[in-house]
């Protein structure tokens, strides 16, 4: 049952970050060039939306890297978000960046996320204009699974906890051994 919880659990999540990022979502790489929407001259577009790894141990970390670039005429605030679903479904937003762009300037943006909940979280860059506004760019959505550590990976208290005790036992056999 917990095993089939879990992944109900992550089907809903995968389906509310569906919703959540609407009909502009890109490829692999990132946004599709035809989701870069333009504000007037203005046009700052995803270019790349990529993470290290995507399934982690709790206690863990992987690094999201993206590449945002001004593809339109005149200078552009580009707002660099990142939109998270928890495996209990609730949703932020973390802005990463806000900076102008010349045209055709790229902004590199890196972002460390550590895994500390057990479970799987949707997530999805978005660049943003004129204070949240105006959406140009978003990524496709991407997921981090997050897996409880336990027995097989690092020591954990657990695991600590079991040394201990076998030890003890240990040093008490050793002394009634002796006893006799």
């Amino acid at each position: 049952m917990g095993a089939r919880s879990a992944v109900v659990r992550g089907a809903v999540v995968l389906v509310i970050t569906a919703l959540l990022v609407g009909p502009a979502v890109g490829g692999a790489a990132g946004a599709q060039a035809s989701s870069c929407q333009p504000n007037g001259d203005q046009q700052v577009c995803l270019t790349a939306a990529s993470l290290d790894r995507g399934t982690l141990t709790a206690g863990e970390s992987t690094e999201l890297s993206l590449t945002v670039e001004n593809t339109g005429e005149e200078r552009a605030t580009a707002i660099v978000a990142l939109n998270v679903v928890s495996p209990d479904n609730e949703t932020n937003t973390y802005e990463l960046r806000n900076r102008s762009l010349a045209p055709g300037e790229t902004l590199s943006v890196t972002q460390s996320i550590d895994a500390s909940t057990p479970g799987t979280h949707g997530i999805q860059a978005v660049v943003y204009a004129d204070g949240y506004a105006h959406r140009y760019d978003a990524s496709e959505p991407m997921s981090v699974t997050v897996e409880r550590q336990g027995l097989g990976g690092s020591i954990d208290t657990p695991e600590y906890a079991l040394a201990a005790l076998v030890g003890s036992l240990a040093v008490i056999g050793a002394v009634i051994y002796r006893r006799r």
